[in-house]
């Protein structure tokens, strides 16, 4: 006991413990402003989770955690609900087997992490997760396993964390209503937000406080049917991101959104609204909604495709647009259209023109590359199976877009943050198209 000691040895042993407290606290503090601590579980670590569900949805969070953190318990921490057993994973959001029947036949979760250049799917057991991973986990379609894994099913991991980082820059944008506002129409940057959102598998309605879904649906409501009255595009913009989000389609703020598109068409020309800009955005929706196109929509976009393959904005000048042409793409592929149409294969000889040097894509061929014509020209690749730099899981294709992405998160346009521009890159840097998704093969073994 110190009260034995004598006073002088006392003294000396309290200057000592004393000097050794503030060395070590000094130590810790320089430790600390080089990133680093003495002691195990004070540093705050990060890392990206990706889940990939069967039907090829797929969300990608961000997490952060001190001490160690395994594979499962990141799932967890990411938010998403899961079923395991030890360090078995046996189901993700109910898509798999319960916990007490792990590895039954519908298990067909398949897990790695991304090693710099490759998914690495690691021996048994998993490793905890490190700071800095990017871990996947993919849910195969096919009972025999023929689809199982993630090498050659899942892009590069650059364009998941790109998208990641752009979602979390636009979270704090976000209004104090719960709107988004981009200098335009607080009701369009929101509804780009709904479908920036549900590219990466966030649910609006924990999206903010209000929250986004509340803001579209009850703080702004009048506003949004308004929205929904204005044009045929915005009706089917709004359809994709309430299909996307999982909302109910027949009923977002009380607008039947596939009735709504459908009280644009006309069955004499076959266009929606005011021609091919309406026309495309308005299969679109319906594509996302899941209802059926009729074949004389996709006839009056091939009949009012320019003859240089590509489409103006409802036709309103004669100088195709390479972002018009390549959503359009996307409605033909949507209406049912082949890639192997002459209509599809001359539209893709129009955007194939446009690509400059930097990788990107302007507005109209000639133009310096922006990220909003490049993300939409990106969506249309992905969705005819077209692969112009055959190394989709280099993210060549995306190389332009890693390239505009600010520290922040944020994209940039005409060299400043763009609320619009990021939120029109992160269905792309998600690897998901307007359109259909074609069968693609990531050739992540560099193959």
């Amino acid at each position: 006991m110190l009260g034995t000691v004598p006073t002088s040895k006392r003294s000396l042993i309290l200057a000592i413990a004393t000097a050794t407290g503030l060395l070590l606290a000094a130590l810790s503090l320089l430790h600390m402003s080089n990133g680093n601590t003495l002691f195990q579980g004070t540093n705050t670590l990060s890392a990206h989770v990706v889940v990939q569900f069967a039907n090829g949805d797929t969300a990608v969070r961000p997490i952060t955690w001190t001490d160690t953190i395994s594979r499962v318990a990141a799932l967890e921490s990411a938010g998403f609900q899961v079923a395991h057993d030890g360090d078995a994973l046996c189901a993700v959001e109910g898509e798999g087997c319960p916990d007490t029947d792990c590895f039954c036949p519908e298990n067909l979760w398949a897990q790695g992490k991304w090693d710099g250049s490759a998914w690495d799917a690691t021996a048994w057991p998993p490793p905890n997760v490190a700071d800095g991973d990017v871990v996947a986990f993919r849910n195969a379609t096919q009972p025999d396993y023929s689809d199982w894994g993630l090498t050659g099913l899942l892009p590069a991991a650059p364009t998941y964390v790109a998208a990641s980082d752009a979602l979390e820059w636009m979270r704090g944008q976000q209004q104090s209503d719960g709107a988004y506002d981009d200098g335009f129409d607080r009701i369009g940057a929101s509804v780009r937000a709904l479908i920036a959102l549900g590219a990466a598998g966030y649910d609006p309605a924990h999206w903010g406080s209000p929250s986004l879904l509340d803001f579209l649906t009850v703080v702004s409501r009048t506003e949004t049917i308004d929205y929904a009255g204005t044009w045929a595009s915005a009706v089917g913009k709004l359809a994709i991101g309430a299909a996307w989000t999982g909302q109910p389609v027949t009923n977002f703020a009380g607008i039947n959104l596939p009735s709504r598109i459908t009280s644009y068409y006309s069955p004499t020309s076959g266009a929606y609204g005011d021609g091919s800009g309406d026309t495309s955005w308005s299969i679109l929706g319906l594509h996302a909604a899941g209802e059926n196109i009729p074949t004389q929509a996709a006839g009056f976009l091939k009949r009012v495709q320019n003859a240089d393959g590509g489409w103006s904005w409802n036709e309103w000048s004669d100088s195709s647009e390479v972002l018009h042409s390549a959503t359009c793409i996307q409605a033909l592929l949507a209406a049912g259209e082949s890639a192997t149409a002459t209509e599809v294969i001359s539209a893709l000889a129009f955007v194939d023109s446009a690509r400059n040097s930097d990788g990107g894509y302007g507005y109209q061929v000639g133009d310096d590359s922006d990220v909003d014509t490049t993300a939409s020209v990106i969506q249309s690749l992905l969705s005819v199976g077209k692969d112009p730099a055959l190394n989709w899981c280099a993210a060549v294709s995306c190389g332009y877009l890693l390239s505009e992405q600010a520290m922040g998160g944020s994209l940039y346009y005409s060299g400043a943050p763009s609320l619009y521009a990021t939120q029109d890159a992160i269905p792309a840097l998600m690897h998901r198209p307007f359109g259909p998704l074609a069968n693609w093969s990531y050739n992540c073994d560099g193959s």
